[in-house]
């Protein structure tokens, strides 16, 4: 579901409120529809259902694995094709984007600009 206004579309998942902060600094950079879940069992009813032109992933899921979900949503059919976000406070080998197969990672404290400009990028491709 895309709206008339042709913004952009960004679904997060923030298990624990630790996104709010970036979530306040995306919409400060750039003029998006965000949707927020803080729950990962809904999430991918809500990706069929607004049909982001992107997703970001809070690393620590808790009940789920970052990783599990994100191979989760390269395998559907559907939404294969939107690029997803990892945002990590852990730098660790664990967490590494190749890992998970998403299209960046980012690791906490995050450089806005660089975040923004990432953004772009990937729903520009």
């Amino acid at each position: 579901m895309k709206t008339a206004d042709n913004k952009k579309t960004i679904l997060v998942l923030d298990k624990n409120s630790r996104m709010l902060s970036v979530i306040d600094d995306i919409m400060y950079y750039g003029d998006f529809n965000v949707h927020l879940t803080f729950d990962p069992n809904a999430i991918y009813d809500k990706a069929k259902m607004i049909n982001p032109d992107l997703i970001i992933l809070d690393y620590l899921l808790v009940d789920n694995d970052c990783e599990l979900v994100c191979r989760d949503f390269k395998d559907d059919k559907q939404l294969c094709n939107v690029p997803i976000i990892i945002v990590t406070a852990f730098k660790t080998k664990k967490a590494q984007a190749d890992s998970y197969k998403c299209d960046a990672l980012f690791v906490k404290p995050l450089d806005m600009e660089v975040l923004a400009s990432r953004i772009e990028y990937l729903m520009a491709s």
